[in-house]
């Protein structure tokens, strides 16, 4: 019954001697009120000499029922012990059970049953569909991973690109302010030190210009000594260098600017540079 705790083997061998006690008292107690009756019924019998024989041999049957009974009461008692051994079922007539075998179906040699057999073949069918299903899913997740690693990287190289072009006409309207200063700066004659300290905060100011352009992907250009490229350089002259080599640039009269977003390789020539470049004889 649910809710009420199973006893002990100890108390289970008590509880089947108290009921194997019970029993046997209980047919000795009906052996001898059969008995008795059955004396009280013959001292009748004997007083009234005119019975009929047949209502004299009643009495033989009631004896008989009695020890009848008395028997059959001590015939049960085996059986009730042995019924209760048998519900005490072992670990492997459960796994039997579980796998739809029983102790009866179980093999002289201990082995499983076609119907055990049969039900573990399908468990193990089950569980290979199951692994085979997870590892799907398994791939299925990797791989959604990787998409959105993927589509992270690319939102943000297009985020990046897509702030760089829209600063594009900012800084192009901001380029000559760059050139006079860069002028300005070739052609000062710096002698007092209030001087100096004016040009520092010129200095001080340009660095945080083109520092928030570079944020952008803006920056300057590096020509001299870079062989003549037309996409990045506008050749103004030619004029003999033993410096540098032929075709090679070797003078720059004006900044060139590109815009090369975080995380891409593609540049975008904003303005070319102004160069001269060389027409030999170059280094011996």
């Amino acid at each position: 019954m649910p809710g009420v705790p199973c006893p002990a083997r100890g108390q289970r061998k008590v509880i089947m001697l108290i009921s194997s006690a019970l029993l046997i008292s209980l047919a000795a107690d009906m052996t001898f009120l059969f008995g008795t009756a059955q004396s009280q019924q013959i001292a009748r019998l004997s007083a009234r000499p005119s019975l009929k024989a047949q209502e004299r041999g009643s009495c033989g049957h009631l004896g008989m029922s009695a020890v009848a009974g008395s028997l059959a009461l001590l015939s049960v008692m085996p059986a009730f012990v042995s019924g209760s051994r048998a519900r005490r079922s072992s670990p492997s007539a459960t796994v039997l059970r579980f796998f739809g075998g029983d102790k009866e179906e179980q093999k002289d040699d201990g082995e499983l049953s076609e119907a055990a057999r049969a039900n573990i073949e399908k468990l193990q069918e089950e569980i290979a569909t199951l692994k085979e299903h997870a590892n799907d899913k398994r791939g299925a997740k990797e791989r959604l991973e990787l998409e959105v690693k993927n589509f992270r990287a690319r939102t943000r190289a297009e985020l990046a690109a897509a702030r760089g072009k829209a600063a594009v006409p900012l800084v192009k309207e901001l380029l000559p302010i760059a050139d006079e200063f860069e002028l300005a700066k070739k052609n000062l004659k710096i002698e007092t030190e209030n001087q100096k300290a004016i040009v520092a905060n010129f200095d001080a100011l340009y660095e945080k210009m083109t520092a928030s352009w570079k944020s952008l992907g803006v920056e300057k250009l590096q020509c001299i000594g870079e062989e003549f490229n037309p996409e990045l350089h506008e050749a103004v002259s030619m004029i003999p260098s033993g410096d540098y080599k032929e075709d090679f640039v070797c003078a720059e009269l004006r900044s060139g600017w590109a815009l090369k977003a975080p995380g891409s390789d593609q540049v975008q020539v904003l303005r070319p540079s102004l160069v001269c470049v060389s027409a030999g004889p170059g280094p011996s």
